[in-house]
């Protein structure tokens, strides 16, 4: 069973995956963005944007197709690339990507829950630069927005189960009542979706 976090950088998907995976016992495939040589010059000027693309799409082809048995938690989904590509790449560049993501990756796995998380620009937008990454430091503002559009337009098309945090007001990462109250909130779905630990 796969489930995945969503949304935009900075809103804590990778926390909450790490999260979700220790309290359920459960494994992760998590994002290695630090990984990638050509992301901080997409983020500061657009340079090198199919090179980024295909660099993250190669990780992910080996993530996939090594995903765990039982339950495992992601912070990254298979259609990820499809939102930030349509933002990144020329309308030439992202016909090529595709074609080759359909001979990588033919088939994506089935994400059995989606969790979309999302925060105020503002707060996205600090709390990428206190990480310190890089990669990140270099991440212009409007960027950051047009991605999180982009997240909002998805999960509002979007058919299957999903959890969707917007709302909720949780620090997960600094208490623990908020972590407790997330944990309770998942393991219902899970348990409507079949799971059984």
């Amino acid at each position: 069973m796969l489930i995945v976090a969503e949304g935009p950088m900075g809103v804590g998907k990778t926390s909450l995956t790490q999260l979700l995976a220790s309290h359920f016992g459960a494994k992760t495939c998590l994002e290695t963005p630090g990984n990638n040589p050509f992301l901080a010059e997409l983020y500061a000027d657009g340079r090198h944007a199919l090179a980024t693309e295909l660099h993250f799409l190669l990780q992910r082809c080996t993530q996939w197709q090594a995903l765990p048995d039982g339950l495992c938690f992601s912070d990254h989904g298979p259609d990820k690339d499809l939102l930030f590509t349509a933002q990144t790449l020329s309308t030439a560049e992202r016909e090529l990507y595709l074609q080759i993501r359909a001979r990588l990756l033919p088939q994506t796995p089935q994400v059995d829950l989606m969790i979309f998380l999302d925060a105020p620009l503002a707060v996205l937008h600090s709390r990428v630069r206190a990480r310190g990454d890089h990669w990140d430091m270099a991440m212009q503002r409007e960027y950051l927005a047009g991605v999180q559009a982009r997240y909002a337009e998805f999960f509002a098309g979007y058919s299957g189960s999903v959890l969707d945090l917007r709302g909720e007001k949780l620090d997960f990462v600094a208490r623990e009542k908020d972590a407790k109250i997330l944990t309770d909130l998942v393991g219902n779905k899970l348990h409507e979706l079949g799971w059984r630990n």
